[in-house]
């Protein structure tokens, strides 16, 4: 077995700094020698910079800013900039000033950690390659393949956020004193980027041999792929707005023939070379630390010593965490579980049962969401394993369906979280998605084991998406059906073509890669955001009726509209329709009516039979003047990528943080639509 390799921190050589990434001090000369003249030393400084990117195991995963799930708590974190508040100044956390949370955070704003930790590679690569090191000749090639890969890693994530940045690739004092931060155009990033990944696969070994979590050449060629796709995307490589910038590379097709490329070459390393496979079950790529699927994870050891806490499990703490929750899936995000026969539940022959609606379901909406009478297995603190139903659900009793057509009125609550069990769940449903039933877990445990930073999964989806770019619709169906036919998943062979293959495409991405951070970038770099983003949050209403021995579920949960009163999963007492289709909701007109473009068919769906009060702010997209006003049944969600101007909406990037902006004096351009 391979050895693992465990993340380390270097001390001194790392402390934090709460100044710009330009106001910092460089290591004095006795330490820089001593330092990068040894194999252990230098191999410290590198391990501590592998966290330039934390990993999403806390609470305000990114998925809560999208429409994947919600952050009850997250009022600091992940509310403001669901709703669509988010601005240049509450972007900032309050070790920097700002008003944003420092550890319940998304993660989204990763300005000033990442050119930390740029500074600090700047200053290894420069020692390394001008001054000489007597490191071991493969010690030090690997270290330095290892921080040109992590240099392209950060810079990745810098302008999947922000478009183009500042390019910096030697430590500051070497640039003079007249050095203005000024961010370069978006290609030039890219190119930047590219750059240093070719330096990286130059030096670094190969997977064989390399110990688990330390980058090799592979990893390379999986970040060449993501990133060659972010560069082709529409939001980056817009053919109605052709001309390149900071915000926006230069439109060309190539793109798509070079994210084709890219994405051939990792996946040949599975499908040519047999390095990698598809794990056998969906959960093994996190329940495995040796999974044949992962190309880089970041691996964890269980100990209460850690500084991690499992807080994406809240919700599934009831037995013992206090019953706290920070990830609820939305409604929107399991409307788009297909069920097993590959049919979404609003088309004809789906068999959907709005009396069962979980039931029929695509086998990852069983790994990835609990609900109402799901069985919850756990374990305890003395290792003890058990299992209990999930009652999410509201008790009537005394009371069954007909009591309803006879004129009873449904119960009436007036606080949002008495519609849950133990007020401990707003959502109705829990995530289950990197829960591991056989480990304990608490507020200081942590119960993971891996977080894979690129698996083949992502690299198939990445294939497909690319070769339906570049007219290789066969190939797309090949990927794609890779994928669906997973063994312990199996759905239906994907057999369209055109705009309808397209749709797959997309959906495929949403469900294979739920909850893993992608969604809330690929709304975005699809310019899909406008229709999904603005669905409001949902939550599933269950209500257990019992009368003498007879015992009936109702469940009030997205539905596709109209459904005569009579076929409601969940009663209107005493009503022959419905009216708030739309509310207002922080200054904001929602609507819960929405129509889903779907292989060529519009859809109705119908959100005002869930709960709706699961959140104190509900979801907001908001464009330039924050005044789209959704009327009902106007909302439409399309994956065929808009028309608009990105410049208009200013959640398509997200703020530079307004204090670097201000130490430059304005040298550092905003991105557009945070200045009103």
């Amino acid at each position: 077995m391979k050895k693992i390799f465990y993340i380390l921190a270097t001390l001194s050589l790392l402390t934090a700094c709460n100044d710009g990434f330009l106001d910092k001090k460089p290591l004095d000369k006795l330490s820089e020698e001593a330092v990068f003249n040894s194999d252990a030393l230098a191999e410290s400084y590198i391990n501590a910079i592998y966290t330039v990117l934390p990993d999403p195991f806390t609470e305000g995963n990114t998925g809560c800013i999208s429409d994947e799930g919600f952050f009850r708590y997250g009022g600091t974190s992940t509310r403001y900039i669901a709703d669509g508040s988010m601005t240049p100044s509450n972007i900032v956390d309050q070790n920097h000033g700002g008003p944003a949370h420092p550890t319940r955070t998304t993660f989204l704003n990763i300005w000033d950690r990442a050119y930390e930790y740029i500074y600090r590679l700047n200053y290894f690569i420069r020692f390394v390659n001008e001054k000489g090191s007597s490191m071991t000749e493969a010690a030090k090639d690997r270290l330095l393949g290892e921080a040109y890969f992590l240099r392209a890693w950060a810079y990745t994530n810098l302008i999947q956020r922000y478009g183009g940045v500042v390019l910096v690739d030697k430590p500051h004092e070497d640039l003079g004193a007249e050095f203005n931060e000024q961010r370069a155009d978006f290609d030039d990033c890219v190119q930047f980027i590219k750059d240093d990944l070719d330096a990286a696969y130059s030096l670094l070994p190969e997977k064989t041999g390399t110990a688990q979590g330390r980058v090799h050449k592979d990893c390379v060629l999986a970040l060449r792929c993501r990133l060659t796709l972010i560069a082709a995307s529409p939001l980056f490589n817009d053919p109605n707005f052709p001309t390149g910038g900071v915000f926006r590379g230069t439109y060309s097709k190539d793109k798509w023939e070079e994210a084709y490329k890219a994405a051939k070459a990792i996946c040949d390393r599975a499908d040519v070379d047999g390095a990698y496979s598809l794990d056998d079950t969906y959960d093994g790529f996190w329940t495995d630390g040796n999974s044949p699927e992962i190309i880089w994870g970041k691996y964890f050891v269980q100990s209460s010593g850690q500084p991690h806490k499992a807080q994406l499990f809240y919700s599934l703490m009831d037995f013992g965490g206090g019953g706290w929750e920070s990830f609820n899936p939305t409604q929107a995000m399991w409307l788009d579980y297909e069920m097993k026969n590959g049919k979404k539940i609003f088309e004809e022959g789906s068999g959907y049962d709005p009396l069962q609606p979980f039931k029929n379901r695509d086998p990852r909406f069983e790994h990835c969401i609990i609900y109402p009478g799901k069985i919850y297995k756990w374990t305890d603190k003395n290792g003890g394993a058990n299992e209990t139903p999930l009652n999410l659900y509201l008790l009537y009793e005394n009371t069954e369906v007909s009591d309803f057509d006879k004129g009873k009125k449904e119960p009436v609550t007036s606080k949002k979280a008495s519609d849950q069990i133990d007020l401990t769940n707003t959502g109705g449903s829990g995530l289950t998605k990197w829960y591991m039933p056989n480990k304990y877990i608490s507020e200081s445990l942590i119960g993971n084991v891996v977080y894979p930073w690129f698996r083949l999964g992502e690299m198939y989806l990445n294939m497909a998406e690319a070769a339906f770019q570049t007219g290789r619709e066969g190939e797309c169906r090949t990927y794609l059906n890779k994928v669906r036919g997973r063994a312990d998943v199996m759905m239906p062979e994907v057999t369209e073509s055109g705009d309808a293959l397209w749709d797959e495409v997309v959906n495929e991405r949403r469900i294979e890669l739920a909850f893993e951070s992608f969604r809330y970038f690929d709304t975005r770099r699809l310019k899909i955001a406008t229709g999904y983003e603005n669905v409001p949050f949902a939550g599933t209403r269950t209500m257990r009726l019992e009368k003498g021995s007879k015992v009936e579920t109702l469940y009030r949960c997205v539905q596709p509209a109209p459904l005569a009163n009579k076929n409601r999963n969940y009663y209107w007492a005493n009503t022959s329709e419905r009216e708030g289709y739309i509310q207002k909701n922080n200054g904001n007109d929602v609507a819960y009516i929405v129509n889903y473009v779907w292989k060529g068919k519009t859809y109705t769906v119908d959100y005002g039979e869930c709960c709706l009060t699961i959140s104190p702010t509900q979801k907001w997209f908001p464009n330039k003047g924050r005044n789209i006003k959704p009327q009902s049944g106007s909302l439409t969600c399309s994956n065929k990528p808009g028309v608009e101007n990105p410049e208009d909406y200013p959640n398509y990037l997200m703020p530079i943080p307004q204090p670097e902006i201000d130490k430059t004096q304005g040298t550092l351009v905003q991105n557009p639509g945070y200045v009103y």
